[in-house]
């Protein structure tokens, strides 16, 4: 069993509290949001707290905390609720140099566009511009403001409908797909670090069927130390226990193995993908 440390929200520091909460909900896909003030003045700010909420219709949500150093609100908080739109810019791997800039915390009338040198791009339906060097840009007009604190550090949730999206048309494949290799997009994790998507994607088709379940394995299966957590989700996402089919090759190589081999091989065969084979040693061993 493992060993857990635990912390009582309400007992922990500010700053206690922040890496915690940065460290559990990672990776957090990272979008730059421009904003434009009531003298004009646009704002681009870099922001790990936003998700997407609805499809019908299409809803984002950033969230600009008060400031932890003197719980003054940010620059982006105060134009979107002022003008009541922005814009929602996908950062990519190339734009994490020019991302850090725009992190800094600087006056209201400086152009962070300026100040990293990425461009503007004029945008369809609102005053705001995207960044022209992001593949996916949202423009957004603002539906609803929650605030959950008037403290440092305090959330704000700012919810927007997409009004437009625009995606460059070299990141679609020969199917017509976004594809998320050619986006590259950059997430925030907890401290310092990150993760680049096009460097750990993998592909997990969501079921069409109701798998059999954990629940449905054979009993000494679920107990063999060979099987981690996963090795038994990859063997119970099937709709039904396929039947008795062992191979001759298979009998060949297993014919004298005692029933621990069979299931360390059951479990090597799942994690190369194998799930048939693996079903099909179960069979052999009369496990099943």
């Amino acid at each position: 069993m493992a060993k857990y440390k635990k912390f009582d929200s309400k007992k922990l520091e500010l700053k206690e509290k922040h890496q915690l909460l940065l460290a559990s909900v990672a990776p957090r896909p990272i979008g730059f949001t421009a904003s434009k003030s009531r003298d004009g003045y646009i704002n681009l700010a870099p922001f790990s707290y936003h998700n997407a909420f609805s499809s019908n219709p299409p809803i984002v949500g950033i969230s600009p905390a008060f400031s932890g150093r003197t719980g003054n609100p940010k620059n982006t908080l105060t134009n979107i609720l002022d003008t009541k739109e922005f814009t929602l810019s996908i950062v990519t791997y190339d734009m994490v140099e020019q991302m850090n800039i725009c992190a800094a915390d600087y006056e209201p009338n400086v152009d962070e566009f300026k100040k990293s040198g990425l461009s503007k791009y004029v945008s369809d339906s609102i005053s705001v511009p995207g960044v022209a060097e992001s593949p996916l840009i949202l423009e957004c007009k603002l539906l609803q403001h929650i605030q959950f604190s008037d403290k440092p550090a305090g959330g704000n949730l700012l919810i927007g409908e997409i009004i437009y999206f625009h995606a460059r048309k070299d990141i679609y494949n020969e199917n017509g797909q976004i594809d998320p290799k050619k986006v590259d997009q950059v997430s925030r994790m907890g401290m310092n670090w990150y993760s680049r998507a096009s460097q750990g994607i993998f592909d997990l088709p969501a079921p069409n069927f109701l798998p059999i379940g954990v629940d449905n394995l054979p009993q000494t299966v679920k107990e063999s130390p060979h099987f981690t957590g996963r090795l038994l989700a990859k063997l119970a996402y099937i709709d039904s226990i396929p039947k008795h089919n062992v191979t001759t090759d298979l009998k060949e190589i297993y014919a004298d193995s005692n029933c621990d081999k069979l299931l360390k091989a059951c479990a090597s065969f799942l994690e190369n993908n194998q799930i048939e084979e693996a079903w099909q040693l179960l069979h052999l061993g009369k496990i099943i």
